[in-house]
C-alpha cells in the first residue's frame, strides 16, 4: 500500500494526523547504542497512528511471508517487524518529494 508522495494520505491516514501523533513520540538512547521509542498519545490522537502502523506492518508481513524458508524460518520477529513498520511510517510521513 504505497501512497502517492503528493497525497495527503500516508498508510491510509491523513498526514497531518500522523504528524500530530509523532509530536508525542520521543527517543531515548541506551548505553548499548540502541534506542527506546516512547510515546504517550492522547486517546483522540492514537487511533490513526495505530491504524497506519498496522497497515505498514501488514505490508511487511506479506513481504516476509514470501521469504520464509525451511532452513531460515521467518526473516524477522514480530517485534522487529513492528519496529521496522514504525521506521517505515516515519519515513513515509516525512517523504514529500
Amino acid at each position: 500500500m504505497a501512497d502517492e508522495t503528493d497525497s495527503d494520505l500516508v498508510a491510509g491516514e491523513r498526514r497531518a494526523d500522523l504528524l500530530r501523533a509523532l509530536s508525542y513520540v520521543s527517543t531515548e538512547s541506551q548505553p548499548d547504542g540502541s534506542y527506546v521509542v516512547n510515546g504517550d498519545l492522547p486517546p483522540d490522537v492514537a487511533p490513526p497512528f495505530i491504524r497506519a502502523i498496522m497497515r505498514v506492518e501488514a505490508e511487511l508481513l506479506l513481504h516476509d511471508a514470501e521469504l520464509v524458508t525451511v532452513e531460515d524460518g521467518e526473516p524477522r520477529t514480530p517485534e522487529e517487524r513492528r519496529t521496522d513498520a514504525f521506521v517505515a511510517l516515519v519515513l513515509r510521513v516525512d517523504d514529500r518529494h
